[in-house]
């Protein structure tokens, strides 16, 4: 066995020196802060170390599992009470876009102060780790905002009668939605309920009257632009004040700050060449042609139409304006062709009688198997009530310069017209003709279609085809009416 001993002749007559119990003492202190510090970390293996809390809630000395618990509930129980120009909410973390992560917060809290030297070592409260859905926070504060107050109108140029004219600008009154957001933000991470209250305040218009002259100046230069439009011998030159008419004014970013800036507004410029088409273009006319046992007779010839350019003309106009460059520009046509309306007639066997269309408000005159006579009709408003009989009839009675009056009939038959012939062919059902119709026979739609626009029941004839029948027919003569 070996023994150590320290002699005190060793260190001199008086034995240790002052350095020597120095480094005794700090060897002990050292042993006892290695022995604390393995003992607390042994004992609190697993569990929190004291002092950690998490948004308020001390979690010191809880298990892992009793800490997600707790950091669970404390997310849970976020609730922020906001107080907006007035209006009060009550939001969970959901409603915001704020998903807090349990398991995060957990990890950083069971960390905290595990490197200290001496343990328990006091550490700053803790927040709750989340993550924010920023376009569901912005969606919130933008519809907080916009139900607050009024939003700010922007100044604004319009055009009256090919005027520029402006339009002043008005303040808003309503809350700040950026500030709103960094409200909550700054709220969600304590976990606890919140308290934020926002005031409203006037909120100025991004764009004000005093900044629109550039925009003036550039609607202005737009309008001075020379166009020369050649259509055939017609030359089309548009005013400035025409030119005016295809604008409209769009607000533009402008480094940090906004613009309004004149631009061409395809549907106004649209409608400007419509209007041109109009009195340009040539309706075709179509060809009318019956077709009775397989021989098709054409009772008016067919002539074609033509029609401008319009997207062609549009486009070079809209790049005139736009480039601020004059133009003269040749407008183009194209062909319509027109169309064929065949009718398929099959004639009775009768040798004379007066077919009338319902469907196709036309009428035929056969005689011998053959139509000598067609015209266009106007029947009875079904739509109103009002429909022509149909069936096959005669005609029993004939009139000149005569007044046929309704009043008979009903108070819904409320007229009392003159007519130059009348040829009556069931119960008060006649053909004559309507000079009040204005020429306006034959229509299937729109409106002077039949349905709506049409007779109480009679066949209206153009005065000339009245005329004919009137002269042709004699007492007995077949009328034959059908869809």
């Amino acid at each position: 066995m070996v023994r150590w001993r320290l002699e005190p002749e060793l260190h001199g007559s008086g034995g240790y020196t002052t350095a020597g119990r120095l480094v005794a003492i700090g060897l002990a202190a050292v042993s006892v802060v290695v022995a604390a510090h393995l003992g607390v970390q042994s004992w609190y293996n697993g569990r929190m170390l004291p002092g950690v809390t998490v948004g308020g809630r001390d979690l010191g000395g809880m298990t892992l599992a009793d800490a997600r618990k707790a950091v669970a509930a404390e997310a849970g129980s976020y609730r922020l009470n906001l107080d907006a120009g007035g209006d009060h909410y009550t939001l969970d973390a959901a409603q915001l876009g704020v998903t807090y992560n349990v398991e995060a917060t957990v990890d950083s809290a069971y960390a905290s102060g595990r490197n200290a030297w001496w343990p328990p070592v006091y550490e700053a409260p803790l927040r709750l780790a989340y993550e924010l859905d920023w376009p569901k926070l912005n969606a919130f504060a933008s519809s907080v905002a916009a139900k607050i107050g009024t939003a700010p109108v922007d100044a604004n140029v319009v055009v009256n009668n090919g005027q520029l004219a402006t339009v002043p600008d008005k303040n808003g009154w309503t809350i700040s939605r950026t500030g709103l957001e960094r409200l909550v933000q700054s709220s969600v991470a304590s976990g606890n309920r919140a308290e934020v209250t926002v005031a409203a305040s006037s909120q100025p218009a991004d764009i004000q009257v005093g900044m629109l002259g550039p925009a003036i100046a550039a609607a202005r230069q737009i309008m001075a632009t020379r166009i020369t439009l050649d259509y055939g011998t017609t030359t089309i030159t548009p005013a400035p004040a025409q030119i005016a008419q295809w604008l409209t004014f769009v607000k533009q970013p402008s480094g940090l700050a906004y613009k309004l800036a004149p631009q061409v507004d395809p549907a106004k410029l649209a409608s400007y060449v419509q209007g041109l088409a109009k009195k340009l273009n040539v309706a075709p006319v179509n060809e009318l042609a019956t077709v009775v046992n397989g021989v098709t007779q054409v009772s008016r010839a067919g002539v074609n139409g033509t029609a401008i350019d319009q997207a062609g003309l549009e486009n070079a106009l809209a790049a005139a304006v736009t480039n601020d460059q004059p133009l003269v520009y040749p407008i183009s046509s194209q062909t319509v062709p027109f169309a064929t309306l065949s009718t398929s007639l099959t004639p009775l066997n009768l040798s004379q009688y007066v077919e009338v269309n319902l469907s196709k408000q036309h009428l035929w005159v056969w005689q011998n198997g053959q139509v000598i006579y067609d015209s266009p009709v106007t029947t009875g408003a079904t739509g109103a009530g009002f429909p022509t009989v149909t069936g096959m009839f005669h005609v029993y009675q004939k009139k000149t310069d005569t007044h046929l009056v309704g009043y008979a009939y009903g108070p819904a038959y409320d007229y009392d017209v003159f007519v130059q012939y009348w040829m009556a062919f069931y119960e008060g059902f006649g053909m004559h003709d309507a000079s009040w119709r204005n020429g306006n026979f034959g229509e299937t739609s729109g409106p002077f279609g039949y349905y709506y626009d049409g007779s109480h029941g009679c066949v209206n004839l153009p005065l000339a085809t009245a005329k004919f029948l009137y002269g042709w027919t004699t007492i007995g003569t077949p009328v034959w009416v059908h869809n």
